[in-house]
């Protein structure tokens, strides 16, 4: 609209123009030129600044256009740098995990490295990890993994040279030797595929709801004392012959990111040679 309205007043100020040289070859031509002016020349002022913006924006599309390139790249810096900080913050994040679990676990627990939980299995009932750390970092089948408060969380069921899968505590194929703590009642901890269930238990034995379950050195495949359950109910009916005693684990599984692997434990590395002296229960 603004163009048009400058195309308009130049088209009249050129008819002007042309009157006046047309007339001022008349006796009276210095008057009327006079008169001429006096509206011309606010008639070119208005002009003027009526085609300022349009002369304006093309004299200065050039800056424009360097200032939206400008701005993109500050706008593509922000986003680098914002990612750069997110990725520092989630490392930071892990290290300050797997420090809170080296402290739990303590200067007397042995050797042992950090790892993180890099996939998980979906499959129904699965409860499987799957860690960034293998056969060359140490770690063998059968090692104990440790989680949230120096917990039993699983244990080592596969390796490969620079990953291992972990088989959880919660694992419909999970089951360890395990032990109530109040009572010293010896038990099987089994996994569900979503919970944990001590089972072996006779009918009445002193097991109740809060009792503490730990790891039993039975049989050597783990190390005695691990923290690892706590019952949360136990049902006990006349016609069946064992409890049924359900066990909740002592840390988040669905939230482990980073875990402990006990790479100085051998499963079965403390059997003892003769068969008739095997090992007792804490």
């Amino acid at each position: 609209m603004t163009t048009i309205r400058g195309a308009a007043w130049l088209s009249g100020l050129l008819a002007v123009a042309l009157a006046v040289l047309v007339l001022s070859s008349l006796p009276q031509s210095a008057t009327l030129e006079g008169r001429i002016a006096g509206i011309v020349t606010p008639a070119a002022g208005a002009l003027r600044g009526t085609v300022r913006p349009v002369t304006d924006v093309l004299l200065h599309a050039g800056q424009l256009h360097e200032l939206a390139a400008e701005n993109a790249e500050l706008r593509r810096q922000l986003e680098r740098d914002e990612a750069d900080l997110a990725a520092l913050r989630e490392q930071g994040m892990a290290n300050a995990q797997a420090r809170a679990l080296i402290a739990a676990v303590g200067a007397e627990a042995g050797q042992f490295i950090t790892a993180a939980v890099v996939a998980r299995d979906p499959a129904p009932g699965r409860d499987v990890l799957l860690i960034n750390r293998g056969e060359r970092h140490g770690v063998r089948p059968g090692q104990p993994v440790l989680g949230a408060g120096a917990t039993l969380v699983g244990v080592v069921a596969q390796v490969e040279g620079g990953r291992a899968r972990v088989r959880l505590l919660t694992d419909r194929d999970s089951a360890i030797t395990a032990i109530v703590q109040a009572s010293r009642t010896p038990a099987s901890l089994a996994g569900t595929g979503g919970g944990m269930r001590l089972e072996l238990v006779g009918h009445g034995a002193p097991v109740a709801a809060g009792d503490v379950v730990l790891s039993s050195a039975l049989g050597g495949l783990l190390p005695p004392g691990l923290l690892a359950g706590k019952v949360t109910q136990v049902t006990s009916a006349p016609q069946d012959l064992a409890e049924t005693i359900d066990v909740e684990p002592l840390s988040d599984f669905a939230r482990l990111e980073q875990i402990l692997v006990m790479t100085d434990f051998r499963p079965g590395a403390a059997l003892p040679s003769s068969a008739g002296t095997a090992g007792a229960p804490p």
